[in-house]
């Protein structure tokens, strides 16, 4: 009887180092999510790139990025619209002549140049809400990624009740992300077409943005954020 107990203990203290790897393997979801935003602060250059909405539109835009800020700027009309990346929160303001005005409330709800990025997309505050959840990990592109739920502490005024990320392992790059409402149906997908190397760093090179009918979950919309190489 004594052999018997003996064997089971040494089973259970088995099982358990063998578990031991994969939970610490595992990250801190919010050090995952803090990666995203040290990725993004990570250049400083002047780029141009351009929106290609579903009617063949195409939208021309400058970016500036200085690190933790960026700043796209539109023509026809004037259009600046600057993101700083804190790092507790995010805040994106429009800034013109008269100065320069923090966008909030269902003013972050209306699409940028009638595309289907709106200007909470473009300000990534979803990064920084503070249930966030690993789901596991699963690659894009071949591309090792952890998964991320992310939900808002409370009912907010946001589109979103949720939004899945794919985090890359190495680097923090959103690979894709995709937004739900409050019942659990998809709204939005955003997904890493192509990249490219920027300043010895990876960069977004075309990125397709999907809106989704919430009641047949078929797709209603597309519009492709294109960022251009650099001049040499």
């Amino acid at each position: 009887m004594r052999q018997v107990k003996n064997l089971l203990a040494l089973l259970l203290c088995c099982a358990a180092f063998s578990l031991l790897p994969a939970a610490l393997a595992q990250p801190d979801a919010r050090a995952i999510l803090d990666q995203i935003r040290a990725a993004q602060g990570q250049l400083y250059q002047d780029l141009t790139g351009q929106l290609r909405l579903a009617d063949g539109t195409v939208i021309p835009f400058r970016l500036r990025l200085r690190g933790p800020q960026v700043t796209y700027e539109f023509d026809n009309p004037t259009e600046s619209l600057t993101l700083d990346l804190g790092e507790t929160g995010a805040q994106l303001r429009a800034e013109s002549k008269a100065g320069a005005q923090r966008l909030t409330g269902s003013r972050l709800l209306q699409p940028v140049r009638n595309s289907d990025l709106a200007y909470e997309d473009l300000s990534l505050r979803f990064i920084y809400w503070r249930r966030a959840t690993v789901e596991g990990e699963q690659p894009v592109k071949t591309v090792p990624c952890w998964i991320i739920l992310v939900q808002p502490a409370a009912v907010t005024d946001s589109q979103y009740g949720s939004v899945r990320l794919w985090v890359q392992k190495e680097g923090g790059a959103l690979m894709r992300a995709e937004g739900f409402d409050r019942q659990g149906r998809l709204l939005k997908r955003f997904e890493l077409i192509s990249g490219q190397r920027i300043g010895g760093k990876w960069w977004l090179r075309q990125m397709r943005i999907e809106r989704f009918d919430p009641q047949t979950q078929r797709v209603i919309s597309r519009t492709y954020l294109e960022i251009n190489a650099p001049a040499q």
